[in-house]
């Protein structure tokens, strides 16, 4: 197993003594949410990036073969913003009486700096601009304002992650905004946990120059449809594109928010770079195909809060993909026979969500879920895996392993609807939002494709095995005795899925066509 990384870091027991870290890269996190992979992924690409021979821009920028050494980003913070719009709705046993001093005075510059006729219009003007911003949160729950996430709609909107050291502050008898600031910090990685930076650091690896050639000739070789060259010609700028579609306003309005902040005490923003850790180099393969499909969102006329929907959801199967990609590498195929339609080397048998263990294909598809956590479970005690000098993996580290292996996978394909139901016997299927995300992903916008080409796509990017042909060649990848009769109609369900959602043309005489009906934009 090729053991090289990107960026060529070393190993740190610090940091990578997790055997999934050293699995899948640093890091995939159980606890990560599926929208916080999309925001760390954004904010990742949108930041201004460093080597150590400095800035080197924003997006995906060229590095040099010989690079060496770690690469930095600086993320923006919008700690102002965030009390602006998060602080009213936040967790109560976390508001520090400095931060409600300090959001009330700044409520208050805010109303002051607005010209109206009565002090009346200037409070609802701010009220509505709490509104909109607050209008755009992401993620909240039981968190306190600082750590809540905006959706990330916008440049403007991407922020890192700061967390509120409450405890240590009531320790300290902080009495005023200035002490209060010492006790947020940025390093946790408590809910961005970095898996969003594995995804952009997967992709900036198969898009350099030096990755060109080799992941051009395996696409023609294998996924004839995906013109690489312009992928990377365009994929940059469809993402950038994405971010400033409604940009400009929100931006405007963030920008007084935080000229106001910087009133006495001014709120400062945490600045200071993050580091980025490393993804395996032969996860390339998967990343040339996250790269399209990317494209395939970001280059059409979909609204922005759509795709994010849509972007959202594409993450989190890669993040899925990626682990069982990796996990293949490190224990190798299950199946054995001739050229596969599918290289992974895993399979998620799916059926109709009506489709129960009781039934045939419902036990096939069972029991792929638990050949696809096995797998996994099988990865992280590899003993191909990278070791660490002076540590030996005992139970309790691969207890550890474990919940960032397949019981991440498990978490996270509940959420997304991948993996149902919620308790008992767990089997693959595809809900609606699913099959809207995969339509947008797997056809270029405008595309029409036959459904059995489809079926295909499904398997041949993702390890779905939804059509006869596919579920007959993932049944390989299962144990022996497992081997129901695989009827021809098996995937009538996804038609009739596709058919409700606006994405089938029926054909009397030919199999039906599936369409991706936003257009490329122009």
């Amino acid at each position: 197993m090729n053991t090289l990384r990107f960026p060529n870091i070393s190993i740190e027991k610090q940091t990578d003594s997790n055997p999934a870290v050293r699995a899948f890269g640093r890091r995939f996190y159980k606890d990560q949410t599926p929208l916080e992979y999309l925001a760390e992924f954004l904010l990742c690409f949108s930041s201004k990036k460093e080597s150590e021979a400095g800035e080197i821009g924003r997006g995906f920028p060229d590095l040099p073969e010989d690079l060496k050494g770690g690469l930095e980003y600086l993320p923006e913070s919008r700690l102002a913003v965030k009390l602006f719009s998060f602080f009213p709705s936040s967790k109560l046993e976390t508001r520090h009486k400095t931060h409600v001093e300090r959001f009330s005075q700044l409520v208050e510059d805010m109303q002051s700096n607005i010209a109206s006729d009565s002090g009346e219009g200037s409070e609802r003007a701010v009220r509505v601009l709490q509104q909109l911003f607050s209008g755009f949160v992401g993620v909240a729950g039981e968190r306190t304002w600082v750590t809540h996430s905006f959706i990330p709609a916008s440049d403007f909107l991407l922020a890192r992650e700061i967390d509120w050291r409450h405890t240590d502050a009531k320790g300290a008898n902080v009495e005023d905004w200035p002490a209060a600031e010492r006790h947020f910090s940025t390093g946790s990685h408590n809910f961005m946990a970095r898996g969003g930076e594995v995804l952009f650091l997967q992709l900036w690896h198969v898009l350099q120059e030096a990755r060109c050639e080799q992941a051009s000739r395996w696409l023609d070789d294998e996924y004839s449809y995906v013109d690489w060259a312009a992928v990377r010609g365009q994929l940059a700028d469809g993402l950038s594109d994405t971010l400033s579609a409604i940009d400009g306003p929100i931006s405007q309005l963030g920008a007084v928010i935080e000229h106001t902040a910087r009133e006495t005490p001014a709120i400062n923003e945490k600045l200071s770079h993050q580091a980025f850790g490393w993804v395996h180099s032969a996860s390339w393969r998967e990343a040339a195909l996250f790269a399209w499909e990317l494209s395939n969102v970001v280059l059409s006329n979909q609204d922005a809060l759509k795709k994010m929907r849509v972007l959202q959801d594409l993450c989190c199967l890669h993040v899925l993909r990626s682990v069982c990609f990796q996990a293949v590498r490190w224990v190798g195929e299950r199946s054995s026979g001739g050229k596969k339609q599918f290289e992974g080397g895993y399979s998620w048998i799916t059926v109709g969500p009506n489709a129960g263990v009781g039934t045939d294909l419902g036990k096939a598809s069972s029991a792929s879920v638990s050949a696809t956590e096995e797998l996994l479970y099988g990865a992280v005690r590899s003993t191909k895996l990278p070791t660490l000098s002076a540590l030996t993996d005992d139970d309790k580290n691969f207890r550890n392993a474990d919940a960032h292996g397949f019981k991440l996978f498990r978490s996270l394909g509940k959420q997304i609807g991948l993996i149902v139901p919620p308790k008992g016997p767990m089997r693959f299927t595809l809900p609606s939002s699913l099959v809207e995300t995969l339509v947008a992903v797997l056809l270029e916008p405008g595309q029409r494709l036959p459904f059995d080409e489809f079926l295909q796509r499904l398997y041949r990017h993702f390890g779905i095995a939804a059509g006869a042909t596919q579920i007959k060649e993932a049944l390989s990848t299962l144990s022996a005795g497992i081997r129901p009769a695989v009827p021809n109609d098996c995937a009538a369900w996804l038609e009739d899925e596709l058919k409700r959602g606006g994405f089938l043309i029926p054909l009397s005489d030919a199999t039906p066509l599936v369409k991706n009906p936003a257009k490329k934009k122009t």
